[in-house]
Parts: structure tokens; C-alpha cells; sequence
């Protein structure tokens, strides 16, 4: 009978694959998204356009469209809020109408965009393990909620291509 030992060339690519690995994540947490933001994009479904913008050096929300929303509601999704929270921080609170549902009921869900330290979080929804409140506070990493459908995305203030606020 054989042994079913690791030969060296196998641990040398492992090792090699991890390294790599390990080192796109470096990449991209450390580089992709260095830098300070300016805006904040937040999408919902599969639109490339988003559904709000939040300008944090202007401290002002942006509704770009509404939420097609059944006529069971009495209210327009998505809304805005402003005020501060518990850190005494200006802060901007956008509700959304998410895609998951408990009971037919599609659940709402609470961005908070911290407008003096320039970061969002997802600070109410309801999915499975509540997977979205958990990725917590983010300052330039794209925040993604696929239950509810909704992702959040950072952009400087020099990136040009993109011009939703105007």
C-alpha cells in the first residue's frame, strides 16, 4: 500500500496558492480602496444607476429614483433622515425596501452614512443570520447585502467618470 503523504513540489504549490491568495486580499483591502471618499453610491437590484447618493463633504442625501413599491405600503422607499448619533456624529440615515421577505412581507433596511468620519454601515435589516448588519462599519470596502439586493460602493472625490449628483 501507498502512503498518502504530501510530496514537496504538492506543499510548494499550496504554499505558493496561499501566498497569492493572501496577497490579492492584501491588495485590494489595502490599495483598491485606499484614500478618502467623497461620495457614497447606493444601488439597489441590478440597476447600474443608484437609487441614492450621499455627498459626505456637502453633508447632503440625493434620491435618484423610488423604489417600485406594492401598493400594500403607505409609504415611498427609499426616504432619508438626518441627525446624529450616539457619538454625537452628523449622520445621514437612508431607508430602503429590501427584497426579503418574512411572512410576504419585504423588509426594510437602514444605511447609517457617518458624515465626519466619512463611513457607512448597515445599522437595521432583517435577511438570514443577518449577514448585512454584520459586515459593519466600513470607511472605503463596498458594503453588499445580497438578500435585501442592495450594495453601497465608495468614490473619491477625483474620480471622475462617474457623475450621479448632478
Amino acid at each position: 500500500m501507498r502512503s498518502l503523504g504530501i510530496k514537496p513540489r504538492d506543499l510548494v504549490l499550496i504554499i505558493a496558492l496561499l501566498l497569492l491568495s493572501g496577497g490579492l486580499f492584501l491588495y485590494f483591502t489595502y490599495v483598491t480602496f485606499a484614500g478618502e471618499s467623497s461620495y457614497a453610491y447606493v444601488f439597489y437590484g441590478s440597476n447600474s444607476q443608484p437609487i441614492v447618493t450621499v455627498d459626505f463633504d456637502s453633508a447632503k442625501a440625493k434620491i435618484i429614483y423610488e423604489q417600485e413599491v406594492p401598493e400594500t405600503y403607505n409609504m415611498s422607499y427609499p426616504f432619508v433622515e438626518e441627525g446624529t448619533n450616539e457619538a454625537g456624529h452628523a449622520v445621514i440615515w437612508v431607508t430602503l425596501l429590501g427584497d426579503y421577505e418574512i411572512d410576504d412581507i419585504r423588509q426594510e433596511l437602514v444605511v447609517e452614512f457617518d458624515l465626519d468620519q466619512k463611513s457607512i454601515q448597515i445599522v437595521q435589516e432583517e435577511s438570514p443570520l443577518n449577514i448585512c448588519s454584520r459586515q459593519g462599519i466600513s470607511t472605503n470596502v463596498p458594503l453588499i447585502c445580497l438578500p435585501n439586493r442592495i450594495r453601497v460602493e465608495f468614490v473619491a472625490s477625483d474620480d471622475t467618470d462617474i457623475d450621479y449628483l448632478s
